[in-house]
């Protein structure tokens, strides 16, 4: 009966809250281009009042924020009743995951750009915004427009600058371009279509090459700390995370060649080798004995082969010597 009620209860808060829509279309300086800043979230009450209040802290005139939860159950939802006035959509009803949210935050973006900024993660501080679209009218001529991204870990913060478009497809191999600083034309999203749901994990990954590998897709960096992001999400799972990465690259189209498997074979190569040394300076300092080495098998499942092979023999290399 207990259930029963609570699934009630947080049925009847779904309907109250899907498809809540700011009556007044317009932004407020309809001379600036409308940023749509797109946040998902679910029993996110410990980190989204930052969230709501770093965008409204924003001096950029032209905002609408919208925010799609997946019906939370932690009060969550009585946060956002009290924000609803200053949000241009809210809906919370089920979802099929975080991507699914995503795409219905675009769907219902009536912006010239759209910026994910998810419940954990902060505009770099209230001028972030407006030094974006400065940064944009200065160089018009982009479609997709990423900048640098402050990054907390514990106590620590650490500024990702990502490098330019000519070297975003190596940077994918290992990294990945940072969605919360990045600000796309909505018009983007109409041409790649919506974030595929056969990813859980890493659809805005897929995302990315996508965008990458379209060259009718202008890329462009500027210059501009855009959003600040906290380690610990999903995303930020590697051990969960990575093999789907892996599956991603294998099936993307942009690295579809013999010149690319070549270079990513060389990079992974070279990432696994940096991590084999640092791991042997540690167990020096500590005094402790060397472990073989291997691939976990969840990994190597899904590397490419030849990539998988020469690893192994790089493995067996160190074994031996």
């Amino acid at each position: 009966m207990h259930d029963e009620a609570r699934a009630a209860h947080a049925g009847a808060e779904c309907q109250e809250f899907q498809d809540q829509v700011d009556p007044n279309p317009l932004p407020a300086d309809p001379g600036k281009p409308l940023v749509s800043v797109v946040t998902v979230c679910r029993n996110a009450a410990a980190t989204l009042q930052a969230c709501l209040e770093s965008v409204a802290a924003q001096t950029w005139p032209a905002v609408e924020h919208i925010v799609i939860d997946g019906v939370s159950t932690d009060g969550t939802l009585a946060m956002l009743e009290a924000w609803r006035p200053r949000l241009a959509v809210l809906v919370s009803e089920p979802d099929s995951g975080l991507y699914d949210a995503m795409n219905k935050g675009v769907a219902r973006a009536r912006g010239e750009f759209v910026l994910f900024l998810n419940a954990d993660d902060l505009f770099a501080g209230p001028d972030a915004l407006r030094d974006a679209m400065a940064a944009i009218a200065a160089d018009p001529g982009g479609d997709v427009y990423y900048g640098s991204l402050e990054v907390r870990i514990g106590g620590e913060r650490h500024v990702y600058a990502p490098p330019p478009p000519e070297k975003a497809a190596e940077e994918m191999v290992l990294g990945c371009l940072p969605h919360q600083a990045t600000l796309a034309r909505r018009a983007v999203f109409e041409r790649t279509g919506p974030f595929d749901l056969r990813w859980r994990r890493h659809a805005d990954y897929a995302w990315w090459l996508a965008v990458i590998g379209d060259p009718e897709i202008r890329l462009r960096r500027i210059p501009t700390v855009i959003a600040s992001f906290a380690m610990g999400g999903a995303s930020s799972d590697l051990a969960k995370g990575q093999p789907e990465v892996f599956a991603i690259q294998n099936a993307a189209p942009l690295y579809r060649s013999a010149e690319w498997d070549r270079r990513r074979i060389e990079m992974f190569q070279q990432a696994w080798l940096r991590e084999r040394i640092e791991a042997a300076r540690l167990r020096e300092a500590l005094g402790a004995p060397a472990a073989p080495a291997s691939l976990p098998g969840r990994l190597a499942r899904r590397l490419p082969a030849g990539l998988t092979a020469r690893l192994r023999a790089m493995a067996q290399w160190f074994r031996t010597s």
